[in-house]
């Protein structure tokens, strides 16, 4: 009886072992980090594109805190008015209707939206994610704007009187990226204008691809009734 008792706590303690091994090996994974690594990917695509746009690094720039809607984004995609980017001066080069697919546009839409098709087609800039912050851009004279355009107090803050800042000064809306076409492309909706005395803006997409390990813009899209 002794020498059966004993051979079932050596098998016991084989057994515990091994299950401790098995568990050594595992490589625990950290979701947290793979989401901020892929956060970082698109805030450094976004910071590069800024830039190209910010020609005097010492004038402050308002940029509003909340985000665009990403539904705009895949609104003004699906209207397929993408155009080829050339690399050289920045400017359009050809019309591009082969960048636009139904079958990776609604790949898109279930995994950024939750709104129809229909829902989407007549999005507004309202209802983005919150919020930018200093801490995901490189350029620092950013003023960040709570107030949304077009309500009164943005009105009386900036149109009704000189604001605080005694000038003209750049504005940008910008969503948060979406990928496109199994994360081969990275898109965001860029709206660019300009606050007192005049206003006027401008809304693109704007499209990066990753070529030899580094995000390059490739496409902008342009829909001709938001210019």
């Amino acid at each position: 009886m002794k020498q059966i008792n004993f051979i079932i706590i050596v098998v016991i303690l084989m057994v515990g072992c091994a299950s401790r091994s098995d568990k050594s090996i595992v490589v625990p994974t950290n979701p947290i980090n793979q989401i901020n690594d892929t956060l970082s990917e698109k805030y450094a695509v976004i910071n590069d594109f800024l830039d190209t746009k910010i020609k005097d690094r010492s004038k402050k720039i308002m940029i509003h805190s909340q985000k665009i809607n990403t539904n705009m984004t895949l609104k003004i995609l699906r209207l397929n008015d993408i155009y080829v980017l050339d690399s050289i001066d920045s400017k359009k080069n050809y019309e591009d209707k082969t960048f636009y697919k139904e079958a990776d546009w609604e790949i898109a839409r279930k995994k950024y939206s939750k709104n129809s098709v229909t829902e989407i087609e007549n999005a507004t800039f309202r209802g983005g994610e919150c919020c930018w912050v200093a801490e995901n851009f490189n350029y620092k004279n950013f003023i960040f704007e709570e107030l949304d355009f077009g309500t009164q107090a943005y009105e009386k803050k900036y149109f009704f009187g000189l604001n605080e800042y005694g000038y003209e000064f750049e504005d940008f809306y910008i969503s948060q990226p979406i990928y496109y076409q199994n994360k081969e492309y990275l898109i965001f909706t860029f709206s660019h204008g300009s606050v007192f005395p005049s206003f006027e803006y401008a809304t693109n997409i704007i499209i990066y691809k990753k070529k030899n390990g580094k995000w390059v813009q490739t496409h902008i899209g342009v829909p001709n009734w938001f210019s």
